[in-house]
């Protein structure tokens, strides 16, 4: 019982021996560190120096071959781009000494060269420049990243001594609670032993005092251990204290080695600005003499340019006067052309206006060569109808003979009944006079249906016939003929139209010479209107043609002009509409092909249909509806003079 707590204070005390001895060997690996640190920091500052110093030597004189000593020593070093510019000011110099007595054109070049040099000397100066100041910011960055790393290391160092001694006394607090604990219990238990004891009976007495005594010196014992353990704990506090003092020691010795890295930092910060501020010097005075250099050079060179300028004006007159010369020869060369272009330009209009008359007067001995044909075909049939009619008549004269002779056999025939017969041969009589009157008049109604059909026929293809030709004369000619027909209304506003168009070309003025004509072509290329990409193709010709076509398919375009107004506009819309087509009422070269071959069948099927009716008095059928009065028999309709009127699909 006595053994426990001894043996735990002495494990204690080598707890606390092993926490102080982690702690304390844990700074000279952070010394080391930084030892190394400083190594390298003071290794690369030996370098530094050394360059310095060696380039002080080299730029305090002239020396090319110094110059090379240091790139080849230092090729990469802080002052390695001014050594290069500096060799090669001097490598320039001593080609002006060597060239001093040459012409002004090598004076010229030099000084050109030295501005070349200048600049390079100013960009040499940059780049220098640019790498001490990249220097400066590298080696003020090692600087800082090295304090850190010392300074977190040290923070981490501390951080771990603390975390270690708190939990050292966090165990011990524990074990001297736990051993508290347990001598109060034993405490408790003898005292509860002894008071039992001594109530048990008087004869134990003796037994009980040498209990007591045991107890004493137990409870001695426990005053000891209680004293050991005391004592135990002072000592700890003290080393506790100590460390503490230690920890303190060595935090103080970090700040002091921090403050003497950054006075050593800032040293070289100033030496590194000194160093700074002398290069700024230099490169100063060499920015000065490159700047005079560019100056001698640049007044070289504008008088240079001033006299090039001065030559090259002149030249430029002479070229300019030249240029008007050739300009005016050119001018005159186009004009010229223009006027053979004018004159073959009109040749080749006059041209076509012969061609397209004899084409028109072609048109139209085929137009008056079909109306004589029709003339010749209308007098056939008149014939025919008069022939027709003869017949009908001998046809019904031959009737009212058989009609007699009948009547003549039907009285001798029955004569015992002689009234009655009389009577019934009268009504025969009678009823055969109806008949022959009735079929007489439905001939005549037949006849004059077709004499109106006939007269409709003939005003509507004279009317056509004035829309192709598209003339005044037709149309007039249409007037004449048929001064209260069915077209007067379109036929008027046509030749209103037609004579506009005549009155507006004979106002057009006729140029006399040949400046007025070069004048009107070019005014008339500026006025010309922009054409329709889709219809670039088209001439007035064939804005005429189309005009026709679309005329003749019953799209009224109110006159053959070549002008496409709204109206055609219009009607070009509608046929397109009608025939699957975007209905924007511009004409694209497919969509004329299509229009000119409908107006072709239209027409071929017009005529092959007026063949057949005067011809055959056949009507191809049915043609808006069927006509009046046809009498149906079987399959077919037949109108009253006899005619088959054929229905396509039965």
């Amino acid at each position: 019982m006595g053994s426990g707590p001894l043996a735990r204070s002495v494990l204690v005390r080598i707890g606390l021996a092993s926490l102080v001895g982690l702690t304390l060997a844990g700074q000279p690996a952070i010394a080391f560190a930084q030892a190394t640190t400083g190594k390298e920091a003071g290794s690369a500052g030996k370098r530094w120096e050394e360059e310095f110093s060696l380039w002080q030597k080299v730029s305090a004189g002239s020396d090319l071959t110094q110059y090379e000593t240091y790139l080849k020593q230092y090729p990469n070093g802080t002052f390695a781009s001014m050594a290069r510019l500096r060799i090669a000011e001097l490598q320039a110099a001593a080609k002006v000494k060597q060239t001093t007595g040459t012409s002004t054109e090598q004076a010229e070049a030099d000084a050109k060269a030295k501005a070349e040099q200048a600049a390079a000397a100013e960009k040499a100066k940059a780049e220098e420049q640019a790498a001490a100041e990249k220097a400066k910011a590298e080696e003020e960055a090692r600087k800082t990243a090295e304090a850190e790393k010392a300074k977190a290391d040290a923070e981490a160092a501390r951080l771990k001594a603390e975390a270690e001694t708190k939990k050292a006394e966090e165990e011990a607090q524990k074990a001297a609670e736990a051993e508290k604990a347990k001598a109060e219990a034993e405490t408790a238990r003898l005292k509860a032993e002894a008071e039992a004891k001594k109530a048990a009976s008087v004869e134990k007495a003796k037994a009980d005092a040498q209990e007591a005594l045991r107890q004493a010196e137990a409870k001695a014992r426990q005053v000891q251990e209680e004293a050991t353990a005391r004592e135990l704990a002072e000592k700890k506090a003290a080393a506790e204290e100590k460390a503490k003092a230690e920890a303190a020691a060595e935090e103080k010795a970090r700040t002091e080695e921090a403050a003497r890295l950054k006075a050593e930092a800032e040293q070289k910060e100033a030496a590194a600005r000194k160093l700074a501020d002398e290069q700024a010097a230099e490169a100063e005075r060499l920015k000065a003499e490159a700047q005079a250099a560019a100056d001698k050079a640049k007044a070289e060179e504008t008088a240079r340019l001033k006299a090039e300028a001065e030559r090259q004006k002149a030249e430029e007159a002479a070229a300019a006067q030249k240029a008007r010369a050739e300009e005016e020869a050119a001018a005159r060369r186009e004009a010229e052309a223009k006027r053979i272009e004018t004159e073959k330009a009109a040749a080749e209009e006059k041209a076509r206006i012969q061609e397209e008359a004899a084409a028109a007067r072609k048109l139209a001995e085929e137009k008056a060569a079909e109306v004589e044909k029709l003339k010749a075909d209308a007098a056939r049939a008149a014939a025919d109808a008069e022939a027709k009619a003869a017949e009908a008549a001998r046809l019904a004269e031959e009737a009212e003979k058989r009609a007699e002779e009948a009547a003549q056999a039907a009285k001798q025939a029955d004569t015992d009944n002689a009234e009655t017969e009389g009577a019934d041969t009268g009504e025969a009589a009678t009823a055969t006079r109806e008949a022959e009157t009735q079929d007489a008049e439905r001939k005549n109604r037949g006849l004059a249906i077709e004499r109106a059909d006939d007269a409709k026929k003939r005003e509507e293809d004279t009317f056509e016939k004035a829309v192709l030709g598209g003339t005044q004369e037709s149309f007039q000619a249409y007037l004449d003929e048929y001064p209260n027909g069915r077209f007067v209304g379109d036929a008027r506003e046509r030749l209103a139209a037609l004579a506009d168009t005549k009155r507006e070309e004979a106002v057009t003025p006729k140029q006399e010479t040949e400046t007025a004509i070069i004048d009107t072509e070019r005014q008339a290329a500026e006025e010309r209107p922009i054409v329709d990409p889709r219809e670039a193709y088209m001439d007035r010709s064939i804005r005429v043609q189309a005009q026709r076509f679309l005329s003749a398919l019953g799209y009224n375009t109110y006159g053959v002009d070549g002008v496409f107004g709204p109206r055609t506009r219009s009607a070009i819309a509608a046929w397109q509409g009608s025939s699957g087509y975007r209905a924007d009422g511009y004409l694209s070269r497919p969509q004329y092909r299509a229009l000119r071959q409908a107006a072709q069948y239209a027409e071929a099927r017009q005529n092959r249909q007026r063949r057949y009716q005067q011809d055959y008095d056949v009507l191809e059928g049915p043609v808006d509806g069927y006509y009046e009065e046809r009498e149906y028999r079987g399959d077919s309709y037949y109108n009253d003079g006899g005619g088959l009127v054929i229905i396509p699909g039965y």
